[in-house]
Parts: C-alpha cells; structure tokens; sequence
C-alpha cells in the first residue's frame, strides 16, 4: 500500500476564525515611535492610532471585537 504525502501549509489560528466582526491589535515601531496597528481577520490593516486605548476605541466605534495580539 502506498501512502501519498500531503503538504499542508498551516494557516495561523486567527485565519481560521469566522468571526466577521473580530479584529486584531497590534503594537509596532514606526520611526523609532510605538504605533497601534488594527487587523482585520483576513490580516489586512485596517487602521493606525498612537494608543492601544484609541485603537480598541476605534474597532468599537465600528462595531468590530478588538482583540490585543501583542
């Protein structure tokens, strides 16, 4: 019997959420300067703020389910 290798490439968990409404915060440098980046669920930015507060604010205000990922 033989057995056929598959190749399977993993997504990353998050990618496999169906959560329509879940966006991801994320902290990064820009210009040596701390930035808060929001994801949507397919890994697109979606927005940048200065703040983890005014970034979680913003996904509210947009009726999205932040989430930090840092």
């Amino acid at each position: 019997m033989t057995i056929n290798k598959i190749d399977l490439v993993r997504k990353p968990e998050w990618q496999l959420w169906k959560d329509e409404n879940l966006v991801f915060v994320k902290s990064n440098l820009c210009d040596g300067k701390t930035m808060w980046y929001v994801y949507d669920a397919n890994g697109e930015q979606i927005a940048s703020t200065e703040t983890k507060e005014f970034a979680f604010w913003v996904a509210k205000q947009n009726n999205l389910e932040p989430c930090c990922v840092n």
